[in-house]
């Protein structure tokens, strides 16, 4: 691959990380318990970058995929929810044994 589309794809990835990391540290300042709307996330998220909400959603749906400690829900009452803080190694589980993430 030639080196200036080698470049631009590290420059990408760079801008991705950071949004990666915006909301990776919005979602880890979430108290145990308390959620917040996906869309509402990638909303604020956009507007410090000039976009919209669903413009950056599709990107952090990668990010929330699999995301520790949480559970993501899909529709009206949905969101990104926390369920533990990250290495305290409790992460309460359903009765049910369905950790309710969407995989």
């Amino acid at each position: 691959m030639h080196q200036e589309i080698q470049q631009h794809i590290e420059e990408a990835l760079s801008e991705i990380r950071k949004l990666f990391v915006e909301a990776a540290t919005q979602i880890e300042n979430l108290k145990v318990g308390e959620k917040i709307p996906a869309t509402l996330l990638a909303a604020d998220l956009a507007k410090v970058r000039g976009q919209t909400g669903p413009q950056l959603y599709p990107t952090l749906k990668v990010l929330f995929k699999g995301y520790p400690y949480v559970e993501v829900a899909r529709g009206a009452h949905g969101g990104i929810k926390r369920l533990a803080v990250v290495g305290s190694g409790v992460a309460k589980q359903p009765a049910d044994g369905d950790d309710g993430v969407q995989r």
